[in-house]
Parts: C-alpha cells; structure tokens; sequence
C-alpha cells in the first residue's frame, strides 16, 4: 500500500513539473532608452501657404502624439514645446509611432466658419535601444488641399452678379472680390470637387449661366482657380485645365461659354 501511495505522489510530483515548464515565465524588463524630438516645417510650403493667408505656423503650437505598436497612445496631443529637443523615456521596444500636427482633421476644416484652415503634419516610426537616445527629425508639410477661386475681368464684366459654389456639406460660396481659401482633407494625392458656377449678366433677357464642374485638388497643394468667360469668338470654349505642379501654389484656368 505505501508503495502504491508513494508511486502515486511520484507520478504528481512530475506531473506538476511538466506543467510548470510548459506555463511562460512573466517577461522581465528590456530596460529603457531615449527619443529627442525635432520639429519643422517645409520653409517652401510654409512660405507659399502664409503668402494668400494669415496663418502662423509656430511649431511650438503644434501638437505630438506618441503610440506603442499596438496603437495604445502613450502621449496625448502634447503640446511640442513640452516635447521637442527634450529626451523622453520609453520602455525598449520597437515600432512606436510619433504624430505631429498643427491641427487636427476635423479643425481643418471647421475652422473659420467652415472654411477650413491649412493642415501641417508628419508621422514616422522609431524603435527604441536600451540606454541609447534615438533622434527624430520631423518636417511637418501641409497635408490637405486648398481652392481658391479668382473671377477674371472677362467673367466679371459679361456678367454683373455671379458665385461659384462647392457642391458639398459645407456648401461654401466664392463670390465676386472673396480672397479667401476653402481648405479639404484629401487623403488620396489628388481628387475632385463639384462647383457649381453661375452667373446673370444684367437686364431680364441678359444671358444666364449654370454649371457645375468638377475641380481637381491635389494634396499638400492650393489651387488658384481662374474663372473666365468665353464666347466661342476666338475658337475656344467650354472648360480647360492647366496646372502647375511644380508650385506649391497650383493654377486652373476654367473658361465658361
């Protein structure tokens, strides 16, 4: 009997050792490294934007967001001031995410009464080395798109009241002498937009014009849309194109018949 009791202790022993072993030790620590944060902005495009508006872009004001690999957020929209040129800690792991931005997407276009303003931002990742400081040099360049819309004398003078409306939610109206730049979020390099142009020239049988086009704008980029009228006498008419990607600034001419 105490050889059967004995035998069955035995066999429990093992069996609990055997368990054990398969069951994963909790992960000791990896240590800690550093990151140092720079922050800039493109000084092309910062100098192009603040030529047709009155935005400051002070890089202290921008806001940081620094995620793990999982996507847990490790700092909330902290202000850069408080994070740029300034080593922080972090656990040693690899894939953290950094996010920088003046403002976010949905200020982007909210902003000045639903005109939007333009969006500056960048985002990389980085690892951090035990006992190492990993440098980040981010260039924040503007990530949206912009239009703006510029009736020529020609368009002006055949027609005594006229708009051009963007046909969508925020439904913003470019009438005559409006200097201002209606900003989107464009995820894609470039897409369009649907505008409608319309126009009376005076008297009850003055002529009447109502069309919508669709407009192209391209990321990171404003677009100067020139709207001009045209009677068919020198051969052209309808709508035409021409863009300057090279610029940060981009130009269309729209002839309207």
């Amino acid at each position: 009997m105490m050889k059967k009791i004995s035998y069955i202790i035995i066999s429990l022993a093992v069996f609990l050792c055997s368990c054990s072993s398969d069951t994963p030790m909790p992960e000791q620590s990896k240590g800690e490294g550093r990151f140092l944060l720079s922050i800039l902005t493109s000084s092309v495009t910062t100098e192009d934007i603040t030529r047709s508006t009155t935005f400051n872009f002070d890089v202290d004001t921008f806001k940081v967001s620094v995620f793990d690999a999982k996507g847990l957020e490790l700092i909330s929209r902290h202000q850069a001031d408080q994070l740029s040129d300034v080593e922080r800690t972090l656990p040693v792991a690899e894939d953290y995410r950094v996010d920088v931005e003046d403002c976010s997407a949905l200020e982007a276009v909210t902003a000045n009464k639903a005109w939007g303003m333009p969006r500056f931002a960048a985002s990389t990742t980085f690892d951090i080395i035990k006992d190492e400081t990993t440098s980040l040099e981010m260039v924040c360049t503007m990530v949206n798109a912009g239009l703006k819309i510029i009736f020529d004398k020609s368009f002006t003078q055949k027609f005594t009241t006229y708009a051009a409306t963007i046909q969508d939610s925020r439904n913003i109206v470019f009438k005559a002498e409006e200097k201002r730049v209606a900003y989107y979020n464009q995820e894609q390099p470039s897409g369009t937009i649907p505008v409608r142009f319309t126009g009376a020239a005076e008297g009850w049988f003055g002529d009447r014009i109502d069309q919508t086009r669709d407009i192209t704008l391209t990321k990171g980029k404003i677009t100067n849309l020139t709207v001009r009228y045209n009677d068919g006498t020198d051969g052209e008419a309808g709508i035409s194109f021409t863009t300057d990607f090279e610029m940060t600034e981009t130009s269309q001419d729209v002839f309207v018949q």
